[in-house]
């Protein structure tokens, strides 16, 4: 089973980790989901030619990216870059939004310019779509084991959910504060040996 996944890993080389910032989660993501992600892609571009679709089809791809934290690194990547928990989880959630604002301008860019008077609508994309993949990040982090692979909790697929069922996103809100804390508790244990 192992050996297909791998293999289906390795299909799409030309996408490299210094491309985005060394993360393995997009790395890995991208290369994994290519067509999903090529699907998304065209999807978006047609949500773009109509008036109000644009900003909320890039919203709905920044929830999905949540499914580029499912899987967890070895703890030896976590180690390499000698930091604490609290400044990992930074720039682990600094190089989610890199990547995600990087690759999605291109589609701002082209909503904006075909137009023009929904230009207001990034003012509730942007920042909604940076708190969507902030929950992502920590989510995996408060279940982190290295030593195995753990499944997602029903508190956590409904955070997921409450960034696209309005009356869900208070709750998302409350786990995303939780879960802040948690995954800095939780990456100590394994980065310093803490209980």
């Amino acid at each position: 089973m192992p050996a297909p996944r791998a293999k289906h890993l390795h299909t799409a080389r030309w996408i490299r980790p210094e491309l985005l910032a060394g993360s393995p989660e997009w790395t890995i993501g991208l290369r994994r989901h290519l067509t999903a992600v090529w699907f998304t892609a065209g999807g978006v571009v047609l949500c773009i030619l109509l008036p109000v679709a644009g900003f909320p089809a890039l919203y709905v791809a920044a929830v999905a990216v949540s499914a580029f934290y499912r899987d967890c690194e070895p703890l030896e990547m976590l180690r390499l870059p000698e930091m604490n928990a609290s400044r990992l989880l930074v720039r682990k959630v600094l190089t989610a939004w890199r990547n995600y604002f990087l690759l999605s301008a291109p589609f701002a860019l082209l909503a904006i310019v075909a137009h023009p008077r929904t230009a207001w609508i990034a003012v509730a994309w942007a920042p909604l779509a940076a708190l969507a993949l902030l929950y992502a990040v920590v989510a995996k982090y408060v279940r982190y084991a290295p030593e195995r692979t753990s499944r997602r909790p029903v508190a956590e697929r409904l955070g997921i959910a409450g960034f696209l069922i309005p009356i869900l996103l208070p709750l998302s809100l409350c786990l995303t504060v939780s879960y802040a804390l948690r995954a800095e508790r939780n990456l100590n244990r394994y980065l310093h040996d803490y209980d």
